[in-house]
This record gives C-alpha cells, structure tokens and sequence, in this order.
C-alpha cells in the first residue's frame, strides 16, 4: 500500500472513530435516561482506565516515533476518554449509590488478574509500566468488566443498553485495531502499539460475548 493510500485510509478511520464516539456516547446516555437495567458502574469504571491506559500507550507510540496516524490516535483515545467521562456522570446520576454483587464480583475478577499479570511480568522481568504488561493491564480493564456485564444483562435483563451503542462497538474497535496496525506498518512493531494491540483485539473478543447474550436475552 502506498503511502497516500495509507494516508487516506488513515484520515478515514480516523474520522469514522470521532462520528461514531460522539454517536455511541450520546445514544448510550439518552437510553441510560430512560433506563439503566443490567448496566453495571463497574464496567464505565474500567472502561475510563482501559481508555487511560491506552491514551498514555499511543501518546508514548507518537513520542517514539511520531506518524501521521499515531497522532491521529491519540486523539482518537482522548475523545472516547471525555464520551465515557460524561456517560459514567449520567449513570451514576440516574443510579446514585448503586453498586451490585455483580460489580463487587467485576472487582475481584479484575484485581486477580492484574495480580497474576503483574506476577508473570515479573518472572519475566518486565516492570509494571512495561508497554506490553500496560497492554494486558488494559485488556483486563475492559475485557472483564464486559464479560461480567454480559453476565448482569443474563440476570436483569438489557435494556439499558444502547442498540447503537453495541453495533457502534463492533465497528469502532475494529477500526482502532486497524489504526493500530496501519501505525504499526508506518512505524515499527514497537512495544507501544503491541501493547495497543493486545488490548484492542481482547475488547472486541469480550464485546462479541456480550452481544450473544445481549441478542439471546
């Protein structure tokens, strides 16, 4: 591929994540007004991490070798990071003091496998703010707290999630995971963008889960 096609390609992705953030972020709040059954606080609170860590891994990517399109995905990251800000400040205002056994469950899940994560690292010698351990720490983050909620919209029921919201997801991680490796073809296979990677390709595993329940529910 060209460099111009890679370019285009690029600047198109990069379009389609900011349309589709603004769209899944606005249509989950308007469907979390009118309900929030099966959504659980847990899975905007790893969501905010998950796209932290993953906003710090591509600005680092962009320090190291900065491109086109690294560029392009940190601002990609830092849009979704300000959508699901305002979306957790819905939930928590439709849903004060809610937290679930399901939540608490979530919790537990995802601190055994940060330990184990970490654990591995260092038999492996890695540091905890090692790209690669960031990018299970990541996948953790969000691929748990799906998982879990999938297991919620099994007990309580989904409407409080967004149509739009789930069909946008499919859409949008897979266009990150092609960000991703399109910076990874212009770059280098850097630790930073496997690292992305690893988490990327985790969430859209998880959300597929959650879409099979949420469609058998």
């Amino acid at each position: 591929m060209t460099t111009g096609k890679r370019h285009l390609l690029g600047d198109f992705l990069f379009y389609l994540q900011l349309i589709f953030a603004l769209s899944m972020g606005i249509s989950q709040a308007w469907t979390m007004l009118h309900s929030t059954e099966g959504i659980i606080v847990t899975w905007f609170m790893f969501w905010g991490i998950f796209l932290a860590i993953n906003l710090t891994l591509s600005i680092q990517a962009h320090k190291t070798q900065p491109s086109r399109i690294t560029k392009q995905t940190v601002i990609v990251y830092a849009t979704w990071t300000v959508v699901m800000t305002l979306d957790t400040v819905i939930y928590l205002w439709k849903t004060p003091g809610t937290w679930k056994d399901v939540d608490t469950l979530t919790t537990i899940l995802a601190l055994l496998g940060i330990a184990l994560t970490l654990v591995v690292g260092k038999l492996k010698n890695l540091p905890p703010l090692d790209p690669i351990i960031r990018g299970y720490l990541a996948l953790i983050f969000k691929a748990m707290p799906q998982l879990t909620l999938a297991y919620s919209i099994w007990l309580d029921g989904g409407d409080g999630l967004s149509r739009v919201a789930v069909i946008v997801g499919h859409i949008t991680i897979c266009s990150r995971i092609a960000q991703i490796f399109l910076s990874l073809r212009e770059a280098s296979w850097d630790r930073n963008r496997i690292g992305s990677a690893i988490s990327e390709i985790g969430n859209e595993v998880s959300l597929i889960v959650l879409t099979v329940v949420w469609l058998i529910r």
